[in-house]
């Protein structure tokens, strides 16, 4: 019985053996399948749209740690994709021979099986080298892009890889391919973002430089001055070192932009800002003045105005010197493409504390004290004072009313008579500007007509006078005498109007005008600052069947040889030189020499400011045709002249 139940035992114990190793092989298996399940589960965490993860060596490193719980190799390696379609490898099994699945590849390559598995989906097994091991290739792709390819050496106990495990390894594989996919989209919109940024951030940084600078000399322009002065104010200690603000203005700007286009004057304006910042700015400026450039603020404040602000100079004698260099380096000729423009301009200067105690005032008192330098005579400089202030404020006042003025009516037309020596009669007048100002009464023009000059009410004043001369030469037509010539000023800023011959041809034809009765005034001073273009212009006027006349003669310094080039009719000789003949040799001798040179030119003379029988005898003496003066008559209103008019009775 013992030997039956031992031979009993013998036959199970085969049986046994398998059931153990069946055992082992379902728990090997169910592990496998929950490293499986556990990997699936993982797969959104490890291939996740997060930031760790957009890299391309955490996703495959991520992707090869994802394998090895599936599928143990021997060595494994993730060739990617770059710009020029060559696949390389990124990233290595840490404990493979990278060299060693690297040269698998090669061959694999050059025998044409690495192209061949690329349009592969699922794995590829080949043999190896040594035939002694299996390389499983299967491309990293997603359903429109290549991304790379995975190699794998399998040893020949793992060379029956399950098929489970090879599907597997293409759900990995596929999610690492749209794992890379994402990181170069993300890559590629985070070096847009930078991009973007550093586009942002430099149009910014220019925008608040446009804000800030001016565009023609690249200087600061009003806001950055404003800005730094008020800087410099609330740093300001008790301190004996001065601040200084100075304002300069370019004096006649406007003539360059009327004679040679605004191109020219902005050309000149940048010259200028260079030659300023060159002066200012550099170490020239320690060296000359003891100051330091970092303490010195240059600036474009617009048009033809610029501004300094000086801190931390020890003496106003500094500044002095400063601002007399400032006015040498813009009063001396400019070339401006190939024309040479003389300049001089007009500087005002404010002290902090003692001229204002903020920016405002202190730019206000520094322009009221520039506008006093051009009211004495340019081409200098002015310290603020109290004084200055109360006349820019009474000057402020007397613009603001002449503005108001033309649409008010206040203006009107006065005319002094013009006699004619040889027949005593009334030939002609000059029409002279009055302002009947509500409050001051009337108003001659040596009040207003400077301002008027100034700020360009003179264009518009000076049409409506044409205007008013024009209609009244209508009505003296109809009282059936003889009409006289009227002679009308011109000022400056007019003969410089681009559209005064236009303006004046209008108002003739209108109002049906005999343009002979007309004679235009120009001063002798203004035709000479521009020979050329004065020319040209009285050739224009003279086209229009107008007299031209040159008022003031003798104070110009003209000469024969300019005289001759003009189209001009009259001479007019100035008051100042007939008030005091025939008693003072000089100016007897003067009015003689005008008498004389005109005659041979074969114009006529007409002798202003006559008060005295002397003088008109004087001028009879000499063969002067026409006089104006007290004498007969001051300026009347249209009325009264036209009364004289009617009532004259000559006397040669």
């Amino acid at each position: 019985m013992p030997s039956e139940v031992a031979k009993t035992w013998h036959h199970a114990l085969p049986d046994m053996e398998v059931m153990k190793r069946r055992v082992e092989h379902l728990e090997k298996t169910n592990q496998w399948h929950s490293y499986a399940m556990d990997v699936l589960g993982s797969m959104t965490a490890i291939f996740g749209d997060n930031q760790r993860n957009r890299d391309t060596q955490s996703i495959l490193r991520n992707a090869h740690e994802c394998l090895n719980r599936i599928i143990s190799f021997d060595e494994a390696g993730f060739y990617t994709v770059d710009d020029e379609s060559s696949f390389d490898l990124s990233y290595a099994q840490p404990d493979g021979t990278e060299a060693g699945i690297d040269a698998e590849v090669e061959v694999f390559i050059r025998n044409g099986m690495f192209a061949w598995a690329i349009n592969q989906n699922h794995p590829v097994c080949l043999p190896s080298r040594d035939r002694q091991s299996t390389i499983i290739l299967h491309v990293i792709s997603t359903r429109s892009r290549i991304r790379g390819m995975f190699a794998g050496r399998l040893s020949e106990e793992q060379a029956g890889t399950t098929e489970a495990a090879l599907k597997l390894l293409s759900i990995v594989l596929f999610n690492t391919a749209y794992a890379l996919e994402s990181a170069a989209l993300y890559s590629l919109m985070d070096q847009q973002q930078r991009t973007l940024k550093k586009i942002t951030e430099r149009q910014s940084e220019e925008l608040v430089h446009q804000y800030s600078h001016d565009l023609l000399t690249n200087l600061p322009n009003r806001v950055l001055f404003v800005d730094r002065l008020e800087q410099l104010i609330a740093r300001r200690s008790a301190r004996d070192t001065n601040l200084a603000v100075i304002l300069l203005d370019l004096d006649n700007f406007k003539r360059v932009n009327d004679s040679l286009g605004h191109r020219a004057g902005d050309l000149l304006i940048k010259l200028l800002g260079t030659e300023l910042h060159r002066t200012f700015l550099t170490e020239e400026i320690s060296r000359r003045f003891d100051l330091e450039p970092a303490s010195i603020t240059l600036s474009r404040l617009g048009g033809d105005e610029f501004g300094l602000i000086l801190d931390g100079v020890e003496s106003l004698d500094l500044v002095v010197r400063a601002v007399q260099h400032l006015i040498g380096i813009i009063s001396r000729e400019h070339d401006v493409e190939g024309h040479q423009v003389f300049l001089t301009c007009s500087v005002g200067i404010s002290v902090f504390p003692y001229d204002g105690e903020n920016a405002d005032t202190l730019i206000k008192n520094a322009d009221a004290a520039m506008y006093d330098a051009k009211q004495r005579g340019r081409n200098s400089f002015r310290f603020y004072t109290r004084e200055i202030n109360s006349q820019t404020y009474r000057q402020l006042i007397l613009e603001n009313d002449l503005v108001k003025a033309l649409a008010r009516n206040e203006f009107e037309v006065y005319y002094q008579p013009q006699v004619e020596l040889d027949t005593g009669r009334v030939i002609g007048a000059e029409a002279l500007l009055r302002w009947r100002h509500p409050e001051k009464g009337i108003q001659p023009p040596a009040n207003f007509i400077a301002i008027a000059e100034e700020t360009g009410l003179i264009e518009g004043l000076g049409l409506w006078v044409l205007q008013e001369v024009c209609a009244d030469l209508s009505r003296l037509g109809r009282d059936g005498a003889e009409t006289p010539r009227i002679s009308i000023n011109l000022s400056a800023r007019q003969f410089r109007q681009s559209n005064l011959v236009e303006q004046y041809r209008a108002v003739i034809q209108e109002t049906g005008t005999d343009p002979g009765r007309l004679e235009l005034e120009l001063t002798e001073s203004t035709i000479m600052k521009d020979i050329d273009i004065a020319v040209g212009m009285f050739q224009q006027l003279h086209s229009l069947g107008v007299r031209l006349a040159i008022d003031d003669f003798g104070t110009g310094y003209s000469s024969l040889n300019n005289l001759k080039h003009f189209p001009i009719d009259t001479l007019k000789v100035d008051r100042s030189f007939v008030c005091d003949i025939p008693d003072d040799k000089d100016d007897a001798a003067i009015v003689t020499a005008i008498v004389a040179m005109a005659k041979s030119l074969h114009l006529e003379v007409v002798a202003e400011g006559v008060e005295t029988r002397e003088q008109l005898e004087f001028l009879r003496r000499l063969g002067c045709e026409i006089v104006q003066g007290y004498f007969y008559s001051e300026p009347l209103p249209f009325e009264q002249f036209r009364t004289l008019l009617n009532g004259w009775t000559a006397t040669a």
